[in-house]
């Protein structure tokens, strides 16, 4: 036998052993996957195009714009929808959003860096103040400030108030009169947005949902607030008026150069992001306080010739929520993985090996200590 063959025939051999001490090691796995992670996926090609935009021009204008407004009005949706990219997670649950996202919309002579916010709610848990703080920090040292309406809550709340838009609502006969038919969460909002800046615009969303005799008086009621520099109806979800929302922001913007390079999305890291859409999976798919008490941290991220290997820690406060996020025999667990791996594969054009491991960190989110070392501001 020649010493290629007795290569070969080791090498066969070993990989042999190999094979056997996997599944071996399966079989021995508990059925619950109490103690191992989830892993899903394996290598593939990659083919990454990046768009080229001519320079900024001399007259060419770039800021910061902040996003800011009550819980679940579509303030992600909404920036997703003016970037043309998913960027921040979205759920139809309240305060799905826990930090600053900005996101960089850039077109030939206008950069807009739109800054995504917590929702401001009253906040109990330290974990509520961190969020609320984000978005009052996100208030400060920007070009404008746009305040998200929820235009099909606004006609209902005039409807049981016996002032139905649709059957004719006089427009208000000045800016006080106007501020008083808004919502008192909402003239709280206002109060706060005006310790940091004399003019915002009202972006009213959700008109897919309103027809236009209801919409009308409205937009006539917010027009009239004090320090409104617009009011422009828009629909985040069908991107409808994004155009109109764009030019309506321009000219508060100064002259000058970028802020970031043209081909940026977001200053996030993509580590950042991937976390993000784990968690976003736990909001779609689990239900009452789970998602609330869920907090997403990667450990390994490697980006490869090939595939990107994400390794990540979902940690939750009580062990009760561990078993409803494993689910009977991991099969929770391998759904959510599932989504999420896919998320995450459309977000970096490649494939994704995954691996989720679910601990247990009790009253995470009342530890300052622990928000800190889940990187958030306690």
């Amino acid at each position: 036998m020649t010493d290629d063959k007795r290569s070969a025939i080791d090498d066969q051999r070993s990989d042999m052993d190999d094979l056997t001490t996997t599944l071996e090691a399966a079989a021995a796995a508990p059925d619950d996957l109490l103690e191992g992670p989830v892993i899903l996926g394996d290598a593939g090609d990659v083919v990454v195009s990046a768009p080229h935009l001519p320079p900024h021009g001399p007259q060419g204008r770039s800021g910061m714009v902040t996003i800011i407004g009550q819980p679940n009005v579509g303030k992600s949706t909404l920036m997703n929808a003016l970037l043309g990219e998913k960027l921040a997670i979205m759920s139809p649950k309240p305060q799905t959003t826990r930090d600053q996202i900005r996101g960089i919309h850039t077109i030939e002579d206008t950069q807009i860096v739109f800054i995504d916010t917590p929702g401001i709610h009253e906040a109990r848990s330290p974990l509520n103040r961190a969020m609320v703080g984000q978005a009052i920090e996100a208030l400060e040292q920007v070009d404008l400030v746009i305040v998200v309406i929820d235009v099909e809550k606004v006609r209902d709340g005039w409807k049981r108030t016996g002032n139905d838009p649709a059957l004719g609502v006089a427009a208000p006969a000045s800016a006080e009169a106007a501020e008083r038919r808004i919502h008192t969460r909402d003239r709280k909002l206002l109060r706060r947005v005006r310790h940091h800046t004399d003019k915002f615009l009202f972006v009213l969303n959700k008109i897919d949902n309103v027809r236009k005799t209801q919409l009308l008086p409205i937009l006539a009621t917010y027009a009239a607030v004090e320090g409104a520099v617009g009011v422009v109806p828009v629909s985040a979800l069908t991107g409808d008026g994004m155009d109109r929302l764009v030019s309506a922001i321009r000219p508060f913007l100064p002259v000058g150069p970028r802020l970031y390079d043209a081909e940026l999305l977001t200053d996030r890291t993509l580590r950042f992001l991937c976390a993000e859409l784990l968690r976003e999976q736990v909001f779609h798919k689990t239900k009452q306080e789970v998602p609330y008490g869920v907090a997403v941290q990667i450990e390994v991220f490697e980006e490869h010739p090939k595939v990107t290997h994400v390794q990540a820690v979902v940690w939750v406060e009580r062990a009760s929520q561990r078993g409803i996020l494993l689910g009977k025999g991991g099969a929770m667990m391998k759904e959510l993985a599932s989504g999420a791996r896919a998320s995450m594969e459309l977000m970096l054009d490649q494939k994704v090996y995954l691996e989720v491991l679910v601990r247990v960190e009790p009253r995470w989110t009342e530890r300052l200590d622990t928000l800190r070392r889940l990187g958030y501001d306690g």
